[in-house]
């Protein structure tokens, strides 16, 4: 038996004393007492936590004891402060581990007789490996059937080609989305222009057996809205996966634009733009988007890092003007830039966490945004100050 298919806020004290009889494994570890405070235990606690995000991913339950590997009571701890003793060990594994560990979480679950037992949730890393550098141990360790091992130097070069592997398989399925696009073969029709693409991709789209929860998505459309819109006009679910599109006419009615989240969770959302488009506005709307879709997708339990790609296709002779447009302006005499090409592939984003604000998302984008602004004859996008802090309000 495994905790790990149960979603940790939702771990009950039965959940717990049905480990009895149970064996530690590759993705459970039983620890009857709590992390210690000498540099031994803290190294032990740093190598379990990145065992488990170097491989599958698994939990480790504090309050339970073993004997053999095999569960034999559920004991938890009187008196625990659950939430300082989380706090202590999140710290633990961010000093300790590099690069940090996206997505670890614990929760302290409440047994009949009042005591606790600290369950620690360690995700799957979509970024390894993940070194103990805690007073220069410098160890990379996994898990197998038997517990956690150190990593060889032939077993760490195949972890390292595997992380190599998922940046090209990212940067594959943009060329293949766009393809598809530029083929005529989109998911839905779309209206004639120009056009910006934005996906916004989890490095666990290209994991085996992804568990992306499409039917919970489908239930809250105003998770992935369409381009400029707060919700979508028509949801249906395809073949490609879960469809929004902005028109009141659904498809095959030609479309302004649609969102289209796969069973993976890879996210595409694409427009037709304005042949004259204000650069800053163009730049609110990626990060805006690209900031919402980051969000769904944590709230549907997908944890970064998460790529972010932008692409404009059919984009040859576009302007983008500089700054916004003033009332009564000529767009003609305003400074602006003309796109040369029919299509770009911008420079990708990835988010190492889920953004807090705009503005935060902005900074982390930046890189993306200066390659745009670059497209239309800048040195670097227009909306930072000098200190590269975003000066526009993302809604």
């Amino acid at each position: 038996m495994t905790l790990f298919n149960r979603p940790l806020a939702e771990l009950s004290a039965n959940d717990l004393l049905r480990l009895i009889g149970e064996s530690e494994g590759k993705t459970i570890d039983f620890k009857r007492e709590l992390v210690g405070t000498s540099d031994g235990d803290r190294k032990e606690f740093l190598y379990d936590v990145s065992s488990f995000a170097n491989t599958q991913g698994g939990d480790l339950v504090f309050g339970v004891a073993e004997d053999d590997g095999v569960a034999s009571a559920v004991t938890g701890f009187a008196g625990l402060n659950g939430d300082f003793e989380i706090l202590r060990l999140q710290q633990m594994a961010r000093d300790g581990i590099r690069p940090p560990i996206n997505g670890l979480d614990a929760r302290a679950v409440k047994l009949a007789d009042g005591n606790l037992v600290l369950v620690m949730r360690v995700p799957r890393s979509w970024n390894p490996p993940h070194q103990v550098t805690f007073q220069k141990a410098f160890r990379f360790y996994a898990r197998d059937t038997n517990g956690k091992y150190q990593i060889d130097v032939d077993e760490l070069r195949g972890v390292f080609t595997a992380a190599s592997t998922i940046a090209d398989r990212l940067r594959a399925f943009r060329a293949e989305r766009l393809a598809r696009i530029l083929s005529g073969d989109p998911p839905a029709p779309l209206q004639d222009g120009a056009k910006v693409v934005l996906h916004v991709v989890p490095f666990s789209a290209f994991g085996a057996g992804s568990t992306f929860p499409l039917q919970d998505a489908a239930l809250r459309p105003t998770l992935f809205p369409t381009w400029k819109d707060r919700s979508p006009q028509h949801i249906s679910i395809t073949f490609d996966g879960l469809l929004a599109t902005s028109n009141r006419d659904a498809p095959p009615t030609a479309q302004r634009a649609y969102t289209l989240v796969s069973r993976t969770g890879a996210v595409e959302a694409i427009s037709t733009i304005h042949d004259r488009s204000p650069l800053p506005e163009l730049q609110a709307l990626i990060i805006k988007h690209a900031l919402h879709y980051a969000r769904s997708l944590a709230s549907l339990g997908v944890t970064p890092p998460i790529a972010v790609f932008v692409s404009m296709v059919r984009a040859s002779g576009v302007q983008l003007i500089h700054d916004f447009v003033p009332n009564g302006a000529v767009l003609e005499d305003l400074p602006s830039g003309r796109l040369a090409h029919d299509q770009f592939a911008f420079v990708e984003t990835v988010l190492e966490s889920v953004p807090r604000d705009g503005r935060e998302a902005a900074g982390s984008l930046r890189i993306t945004l200066d390659h745009l602004a670059n497209a239309a004859g800048l040195p670097t996008s227009p909306c930072f100050d000098d200190q590269g802090i975003y000066q526009l309000k993302v809604d």
